[in-house]
């Protein structure tokens, strides 16, 4: 699943953040091995760090959404307030409730509940992406054709 990024290859980076070490580390190796870059946290504190620091965008962030401290919402709230074109996954054992609800009407929003498949789970991560990279790629082709009219070029 590489992308071409001024001529090189590179691999979309994910932001895992889950208090389950064992959900955590499966999680990690199905993602490693569906090409992504996994960067993992196992708190929504020690995740706003990872984010706030990394080097490289990441185009992911896959979250339990329950967590003790800082919540999966919380800290998907905070990294789009640093980045809105986030794509953000929220992973939960319950339902959503009234507030994941209503920051799931965002776009480059998703859900999942646990027990899932993991084809269930790579398929939303992509349209997450997928959505995010058309977002971007109108925006871009949008303003090359404004350009376009304003100018006369």
């Amino acid at each position: 699943m590489p992308n071409s990024h001024n001529g090189s290859d590179i691999r979309p980076r994910l932001l895992l953040v889950g208090d389950e070490d064992f959900v955590r580390n499966s999680l990690y190796g199905l993602f490693e091995s569906d090409g992504y870059e996994v960067l993992t946290a196992s708190n929504g504190t020690d995740g706003l760090a990872i984010y706030r620091h990394s080097n490289h965008p990441i185009d992911l962030l896959v979250t339990d959404y329950n967590m003790p401290g800082m919540s999966g919402l919380d800290l998907a709230r905070e990294c789009t307030r640093l980045h809105r074109e986030l794509a953000v996954l929220s992973v939960s054992g319950s339902p959503p409730d009234v507030e994941l609800r209503r920051d799931l009407q965002g776009c480059r929003r998703g859900f999942i509940a646990k027990p899932f498949h993991a084809r269930d789970l790579l398929c939303k991560a992509r349209e997450l992406r997928l959505t995010e990279s058309t977002a971007l790629m109108s925006a871009k082709q949008w303003s090359k054709v404004t350009a376009k009219e304003n100018y006369g070029h």
